[in-house]
């Protein structure tokens, strides 16, 4: 059996050989030639599936180890009569941490903590419910939500207390946009972020696209930016990747090249998905899952008392497992006003990304925390260690002490006498 898949799939070489003959290969640059022989394939976002790369192989079987499908053409492979599999939420909590990475980095920039301010959070799915829970039990923040498509469920019952994005706009401090990449129906997401809605924004309001990037027209964010209608932006998807807008990158406080979702586990997760799935389509034994490896920064040991606030201190522990700001300045660096070189450096940053893993893989070791930043780290799935200090040892009273203390007191009364 012929299996090809993207040479960028994490566990990608230890899992596919066990099917078969697998080759690894650049998703972006595969062509119908290279797919001809192939039985399984296996890609990622960087790869267009349709019936022009499928058209007279032997694929039966097609996984996609990332959450968006906007890269396959399904309606094509359905006719084709080809199954086809995706990795629903397996980046989910990838994601949610780079949110925590922004918005601790920018509370720092702007000086403020984010007790009390409202988050809008467009499309909760696997990537938002995790985003509202984290802002809400970790940044102390309230939380509204728009999902439209959720909220059309009446079984739904958690989404009946959604508002449209005309409501939510007004209100929040800071909006988040994770929801797919649809382009139509009565609730595409293709250019949901344009036109005079923007208008309806709160001034001074930070916006976040950790989603898609034509979810948000990346010229318009330049021109509120600008115009100081928001006071900050962070972005990880652009429109038109791999090239993006520099005046935008430019600009924002955070500019990312589509590595949110690029934690380990959020690679590893999407291949075991679709990996399993293969197997259950062949009807063969999945074997174990390989190990993972262990975090850079495995444990963290800090003091709470020597921060002014939880958002501070929080913001040191997170910065030392997720580096957000290490990612834009290496982005910022690979700015190119040639666009093909610009494109190439893009694909080449997502592809050397730096290791790092979930918050759940560092231990962090804290003294002087309260209860309350305790709940809050463990609220984001650090291992948390409080550390008690010791209590000093009594110092025995030699002879010569108890002395010295006799005749410091007949001094003392002593001079009371005079």
């Amino acid at each position: 059996m012929n299996i090809l898949y993207d040479r960028n799939m994490e566990l990608g070489d230890a899992l596919f050989p066990r099917l078969g003959k697998a080759k690894a290969i650049d998703g972006r640059t595969l062509t119908a030639k290279e797919v001809k022989r192939a039985d399984l394939l296996f890609v990622r976002s960087t790869c267009k599936v349709n019936a022009d790369l499928l058209q007279g192989s032997k694929v039966r079987f097609v996984g996609s180890g990332v959450v968006g499908t906007d890269h396959i053409d399904i309606p094509a492979m359905q006719q084709m009569g080809i199954p086809f599999t995706n990795a629903p939420g397996c980046n989910a909590e990838s994601v949610a941490n780079y949110f925590i990475a922004a918005m601790l980095m920018i509370g720092e920039r702007q000086g403020r903590t984010w007790e009390g301010a409202t988050l809008g959070v467009v499309g909760v799915g696997n990537v938002g419910k995790i985003v509202c829970r984290f802002a809400r039990e970790a940044l102390g923040m309230k939380v509204i939500c728009c999902d439209p498509p959720r909220k059309e469920n009446e079984f739904d019952r958690e989404a009946q207390s959604f508002i449209s994005l005309e409501e939510l706009l007004p209100q929040a401090d800071v909006i988040t946009f994770h929801t797919p990449l649809t382009n139509e129906g009565p609730h595409k997401t293709r250019g949901l972020f344009s036109g005079p809605l923007v208008r309806k924004v709160k001034p001074g309001a930070v916006l976040i696209n950790f989603a898609r990037g034509p979810i948000c027209d990346n010229a318009l964010l330049a021109t509120m930016l600008g115009a100081g209608l928001l006071s900050d932006v962070a972005i990880d998807c652009w429109e038109g990747e791999p090239d993006y807008s520099p005046d935008l990158a430019a600009l924002a406080c955070l500019a990312t090249p589509h590595i949110a979702g690029h934690a380990y586990e959020g690679k590893a997760n999407g291949t075991l998905m679709v990996y399993k799935r293969a197997c259950e389509f062949l009807n063969v034994d999945p074997g174990e899952d390989p190990p993972f490896p262990p975090a850079l920064v495995a444990k963290v040991t800090l003091d709470a008392a020597k921060f002014p606030h939880d958002d501070a201190c929080l913001r040191a522990i997170v910065k030392k497992t997720c580096d957000i700001e290490g990612d834009t300045q290496r982005f910022r660096q690979a700015f190119d006003g040639n666009v093909e070189k610009r494109k190439a450096n893009f694909d080449a940053l997502r592809k050397n990304y730096p290791f790092r893993r979930h918050f759940d893989a560092t231990t962090v070791a804290i003294k002087n925390a309260s209860q309350e930043l305790l709940q809050k780290l463990a609220a984001l799935g650090f291992q948390v260690k409080p550390v008690v200090p010791r209590a000093k040892a009594p110092v025995a009273k030699t002879k010569a002490t108890k002395t010295m203390t006799k005749k410091k007191t007949v001094v003392k009364t002593s001079r009371k006498k005079a």
